[in-house]
């Protein structure tokens, strides 16, 4: 008898093996810790407008490097012809991506990193013994995508990132490296709630834009 499971389990063992080889086998694409299945199929032409500003203590360069940041990112899909918004002026786009920057907090409070500084490092460190919330950087935006030829907002939603300043010297492995409008942010718990916020964004916009926006070759051509 405890040949015979012995043997169950050898194949049970080998099969899983053997899955997990084909799985590693197949190309994968990351942006940032997010995961898109590889994909060469239609595409759809999109615009991804300029990002409006509602938030206080964001800027217009904070607006133009998230817009560069998700137009990088979308582009990385595989799934859309980017269109430069001045370069839109017949509509040859299908649909419009419309931002707004609802929320940025560069650590809201008892900080002094970026804009939304004040406080000292030892207000920090003790913030972070007694786990007070206040060293923590958030961003929100509200994402829209737009029929081009309707001006029919076809869905709406918030994504936002959020982190945390522990006070240490890991700032280093917070996400990737930003652009010149988020410079400010590279290496700080506000740079890797950006870079979250974004994958977000892009998750919800590649999830969302409808099946039948999406036609033509993998290059967009009918």
């Amino acid at each position: 008898m405890k040949p015979k499971c012995f043997l169950v389990i050898s194949y049970g063992f080998l099969i899983i093996n053997l899955a997990g080889c084909a799985i590693i086998d197949k190309p994968v694409q990351f942006i940032g810790r997010a995961f898109f299945p590889p994909y060469s199929g239609p595409k759809t032409t999109i615009v991804v407008a300029d990002f409006e500003i509602k938030a206080v203590k964001a800027t217009v360069d904070v607006g133009a490097g998230l817009q560069d940041m998700l137009t990088a990112s979308l582009n990385k899909t595989n799934r859309f012809l980017i269109i430069s918004p001045k370069d839109n002026t017949n509509k040859s786009a299908k649909l419009i991506i419309a931002t707004e920057v609802v929320d940025f907090e560069p650590r809201a409070s008892g900080g002094s990193e970026g804009v939304g500084g004040g406080g000292s490092a030892a207000s920090g460190t003790l913030g972070s013994l007694l786990g007070v919330t206040g060293n923590k950087s958030t961003i929100a935006l509200n994402v829209r995508i737009v029929d081009t030829a309707s001006s029919k907002v076809l869905i709406s939603g918030r994504v936002s990132g959020q982190a945390v300043d522990t006070g240490s010297a890991s700032h280093s492995r917070r996400g990737s490296a930003l652009n010149e409008g988020l410079a400010a942010y590279t290496n700080t718990s506000m740079g890797e709630a950006i870079n979250k916020c974004i994958i977000e964004a892009a998750e919800y916009i590649v999830q969302n834009v409808p099946a039948s926006y999406y036609k033509g070759d993998k290059n967009g051509k009918t």
